[in-house]
């Protein structure tokens, strides 16, 4: 009997709460379209004592939203108040991340559908606002006016607003005891996205007599995940091209033949963890994992039965060419070194050790070498 009058008791409450949480977003949403364009004028022509009041209205129906406490910041500084309170309340809740992936949701070519499907994500805040605008054209300002004497941590928030990174020649902030607590805003916003790499290099066995892969040229693309987290993953393939090889026994259908490969492709990925960052500099170790796909140059015609799809309709089978391949497992380890160019992204040079058994398979007739190693030039963009 408890039982069943706890979960009326929970129902009950869920039927109460869902309504009255549309209704706060409503009114939010509502206070927001009609407050913004009085932010939105009031900054544009400079008069900022109207906007503490402004926000005040604002954020009595919506909490505090990200632009909000942003806006409030940039106002103090140019006020030349005490804004330290507020960057700390800014940082501790993690605005400085929401305001980091506005940013990324403003630059793709979706932004007004990514909007409409998540406005309560973005606090009813339009992307790509003329507000988000007039506050990096003031926060620029600010960091180019000689009538500011900003600190470190005004410094580097208003880079974030503006959409900067801080300029190389200025030295290192000291941090205290106190800072190193708190996070720290995003200053290049490269670092925290999703990299594309492409690379080059060679590849050569290591070692042994039976070299039938001598040194050759590689090349690939690879994805690699975030720079602000310590474990770095990257998923991607690479091309070997057999240009510097040797002939190889192979048994196709109880036949012995010799075959000659053009090319190795490598589908897999790494997990590595960074040992050391300073943003110029950063050494990530990991370890490897994939396929090898080894082309033999034989290809085959496989007959395909012809068969009905869910609607009915009929495919005519036949014949088609497949190639033979030698597969394998691929392992190693690799050691990476990335240094910051001045676009803010990255160049870097890796090498590795790569153990691939392409023998393993009972058709290759002829031992091959199983250990590799590498040297990639690579960009990371």
């Amino acid at each position: 009997m408890m039982i069943r009058q706890f979960i009326f008791a929970v129902f009950a409450f869920i039927c109460f709460l869902a309504p009255q949480k549309t209704s706060a977003q409503e009114t939010c949403e509502k206070y927001t379209a009609e407050v913004l364009p009085l932010i939105t004028g009031a900054l544009n022509n400079n008069e900022f004592d109207k906007i503490p009041s402004l926000l005040n209205t604002l954020q009595a129906s919506c909490g505090i939203p990200e632009f909000s406490q942003r806006l409030r910041i940039l106002l103090l500084i140019i006020e030349k108040k005490d804004s330290g309170t507020e960057i700390e309340r800014y940082i501790s809740n993690q605005l400085d991340k929401t305001f980091v992936q506005r940013l990324d949701a403003a630059d793709r070519d979706d932004f007004a559908q990514q909007y409409e499907q998540n406005k309560s994500i973005y606090n009813f805040f339009p992307l790509r606002h003329p507000l988000d605008n007039l506050i990096k054209i003031r926060a620029r300002a600010l960091l180019s006016s000689t009538n500011y004497s900003l600190d470190d941590r005004e410094r580097d928030i208003l880079h974030l607003f503006a959409d900067t990174d801080s300029p190389e020649d200025e030295p290192a902030p000291q941090i205290t005891e106190q800072q190193k607590n708190l996070p720290q805003a995003y200053g290049n916003r490269s670092r925290s996205k999703l990299g594309y790499v492409p690379l080059i290099g060679l590849i050569s066995p290591l070692g042994g007599s039976n070299k039938i892969f001598g040194t050759n040229f590689m090349f690939g693309f690879m994805l690699m995940s975030s720079l602000e987290r310590k474990f770095i993953f990257e998923g991607g393939f690479h091309v070997r091209i057999n240009s510097n090889d040797k002939n190889i026994a192979y048994n196709y259908e109880g036949s012995d033949v010799t075959v000659n490969s053009s090319a190795t492709g490598f589908i897999g990925g790494s997990l590595g963890y960074k040992i050391f960052d300073n943003e110029k500099c950063i050494l990530i170790p990991k370890g490897i994992i994939g396929i090898d796909i080894t082309d033999t140059g034989i290809t085959e015609s496989v007959y395909s039965d012809g068969y009905y799809d869910p609607d009915g309709y009929y495919y005519e089978g036949g014949y088609n060419d497949r190639m033979v391949t030698i597969n394998n497992v691929h392992l190693g380890l690799g050691f990476a070194s990335l240094f910051q160019m001045k676009n803010k992204k990255y160049v870097g040079i890796e090498v590795a050790y790569h153990y691939a058994p392409y023998d393993a398979s009972s058709k290759v007739l002829t031992p091959i070498q199983s250990n590799y190693g590498t040297a990639a030039f690579f960009f990371r963009f």
